[in-house]
């Protein structure tokens, strides 16, 4: 799902560049209700580093954002505690909203 939301910013902007590609919309996509729409560009590049600096925050990122799963569901499918994958996922969720925080 990643792939696929970022696959579509990249071609919003190649036509914002003029691009000749016919265009075709993707259907409303439900993100997470707590978090609020970003740049999928940015958030991308974000992911990118979060995966070098703690790869297991990544998994849960993409499991609880992009899948949709639960805090269960996603200790399940990680075979962690809920505990844990509830703490990855705080501090992901922290760690994502500064990094993607515009710039002064």
């Amino acid at each position: 799902m990643r792939q696929v939301l970022v696959d579509n910013a990249r071609r919003r902007l190649a036509e914002k560049r003029g691009g000749e590609a016919e265009r075709v919309d993707l259907p409303d996509v439900a993100l997470s209700p707590e978090l609020a729409p970003v740049d999928m560009l940015a958030l991308d590049e974000a992911l990118d580093r979060l995966q070098r600096l703690d790869p297991i925050a990544l998994r849960v990122v993409e499991l609880r954002f992009f899948a949709g799963l639960s805090i269960e569901e996603t200790a399940a499918a990680l075979e962690r505690h809920p505990s844990a994958v509830n703490r990855d996922w705080a501090a992901a969720r922290a760690w994502l909203r500064k990094e993607l925080e515009p710039q002064p």
